[in-house]
């Protein structure tokens, strides 16, 4: 935290009509004794007081309290196992009344149960290296995306983790970040080393893979009315487009929260790239 934001927001002489807001610190977190913090995740739900680290081998589950500047762990658990075990990222499942964690070490992804701190399912080898990043699927309770160095991106379903569903391999270099979109899952978004960023629809595995679902009312109307009933084949999965923006390689990508087709994606050099999804794609998926 540097030095200048605890002491509070420095004003310019010359320009108090346009000065800064205060940032307010509300607290520290503490976990010097866990070992360095490889991420930190907000409860998904909630009033916003709990919030996971990951440090090292150790998960850290934080209570923030209203009435004090301290944060308080509210209970933990260990990576247990050979060698130095690390975290290198992990996703605060929004589904099971927010009760599940999943975390990646190494080439291994595992699922936690965030009542008991225990492990209820483990992914050995899920990418051939390094896993960057994970997400669930904000529609499909127990789908989950992974990407990592072997430059792909997996798609599991974690009742059966003995195979990907899906498995994309559009990338040439390290896959640093997949993110679903809020509200259509089939669209997912990837960047990379390879200086691109990947806009891809999955929506053999979404939670609409026939389109929007025919309400029963409407089809007794057409049938009343002698229309027959059209077979709407399932759209198939592909690469929608490919931005090369950017010249270096790109750590994040991330969805808008209040417009569901705006995304951005930011590289090392610091460029920050604002795209849309292709207005035929939005008014296909909509209509």
């Amino acid at each position: 935290m540097p030095a200048e934001w605890e002491s509070g927001s420095h004003e310019s002489p010359d320009d108090s009509s346009n000065s800064p807001q205060t940032l307010e610190l509300l607290c520290h977190l503490d976990n010097t004794a866990h070992g360095n913090t490889a991420c930190v995740l907000w409860e998904p739900m909630g009033d916003g007081k709990r919030l996971i680290s990951l440090a090292d081998n150790h998960v850290l589950l934080w209570d923030l309290q209203e009435s004090s500047t301290k944060s308080a762990i509210a209970s933990s658990a260990t990576l247990e196992g050979k060698g130095q075990l690390k975290f290198t990222s992990g996703k605060w499942s929004p589904h099971h009344n927010c009760t599940q964690l999943v975390t990646a070490n190494d080439t291994a992804i595992r699922g936690w149960d965030l009542r008991s701190m225990s492990q209820i399912y483990c992914i050995e080898n899920a990418h051939g290296q390094l896993v960057r990043d994970l997400d669930f699927n904000p529609n499909k309770q127990y789908y989950l995306a992974s990407c990592g160095d072997d430059c792909k991106v997996k798609f599991w379903d974690v009742r059966n983790i003995g195979e990907p569903v899906k498995t994309l391999e559009e990338h040439s270099h390290w896959v640093w970040s997949v993110r679903y979109n809020h509200s259509h899952d089939q669209l997912v978004l990837t960047g990379s080393s390879d200086s691109r960023v990947i806009l891809s629809n999955m929506v053999s595995i979404s939670s609409e893979p026939f389109g929007h679902l025919v309400d029963e009312d409407d089809l007794s109307d057409a049938e009343d009315n002698g229309q027959e009933e059209k077979c709407k084949e399932p759209l198939q999965d592909s690469i929608i487009a490919t931005y090369e923006e950017h010249e270096d390689s790109v750590y994040a990508v991330e969805w808008s929260s209040a417009d569901p087709w705006l995304f951005a994606s930011l590289s090392y050099d610091g460029r920050l790239v604002i795209n849309r999804v292709p207005r035929a794609l939005k008014y296909r998926i909509l209509l």
